[in-house]
């Protein structure tokens, strides 16, 4: 039977008319928050204008190269979106957790958060969100900063970064103001009130269009399968991360 095949596989969304009800990881979910404005999604979504100019993930690369370019995702986290972190590293390629890694202490409080960088056409569609999506889940773990790996990471950061056929002469550490990274690393999994949280940084989304996606539905238009799919995706991201106490957002086009 369809339905046995399906629950089998475990591995479909099926939408129905009724945009409250999907079916997702072999459980049918019922959600009338998608008829409130987007309340329950749109304090997640933080606009940063600065990927309004990204062209690309990474950038190119050169042999000489000592940063990550301006124009791609990863220059706007290190310029923008993490640029008040006191410790920032890259920690993207090998036993990646993140793309990057930002350590920030604010009024006696600890901040860890794992950016994960994505690129691509502005649209209203979970398709370049699945793979940021996954990733981010797979490692909420490691926002924990396990003691028994972080001496390996720590050795691993210590190096350029060396992309594709190309290696570089960026620093994997983009920043260390507290000058100790191993005793930032433990205040990080140490600290009482840690906030961690877990960010999709991406050009690929306005949150304006979201905005007027769901005002749209509001005015009582039905809105297309592929945002119905991307607001059930955010939403099992958002909830994964609640579940190990994280905060998940995602940082995008205004």
């Amino acid at each position: 039977a369809l339905q046995s095949f399906i629950d089998e596989e475990n591995g479909f969304i099926v939408l129905f008319d009724d945009v409250c009800l999907s079916y997702i990881g072999g459980q049918v979910f019922q959600d009338e928050a998608i008829l409130d404005g987007g309340s329950g999604v749109l304090p997640y979504l933080l606009p940063e204008a600065s990927l309004q100019t990204v062209v690309s993930e990474k950038g190119n690369f050169v042999a000489n190269q000592v940063e990550f370019d301006d124009t791609s995702t990863f220059g706007a986290i290190v310029e923008h979106v993490a640029a008040a972190d006191d410790v920032l590293v890259c920690d993207d390629l090998g036993d990646e957790w993140a793309d990057f890694i930002g350590i920030r202490e604010d009024a006696g409080f600890v901040q860890v958060s794992f950016y994960h960088a994505k690129h691509g056409p502005l649209e209203l569609s979970a398709g370049s969100f699945h793979i940021a999506v996954s990733q981010a889940i797979k490692n909420l773990g490691n926002m924990m900063l396990p003691p028994e790996r972080m001496e390996a990471k720590i050795q691993g950061w210590s190096t350029t970064y060396n992309a594709p056929n190309q290696p570089t002469q960026i620093e994997k550490i983009i920043r260390n103001n507290t000058g100790d990274l191993g005793a930032s690393v433990a205040q990080g999994r140490n600290a009482p009130d840690v906030r961690r949280r877990a960010i999709i940084v991406t050009s690929s989304l306005s949150k304006q269009a979201v905005e007027d996606a769901f005002s749209d539905i509001q005015k009582g238009q039905r809105p297309s399968h592929s945002f119905v799919q991307l607001y059930w995706l955010l939403q099992s991201f958002f909830s994964a991360c609640t579940e190990v106490g994280a905060t998940g957002s995602i940082v995008c086009q205004p």
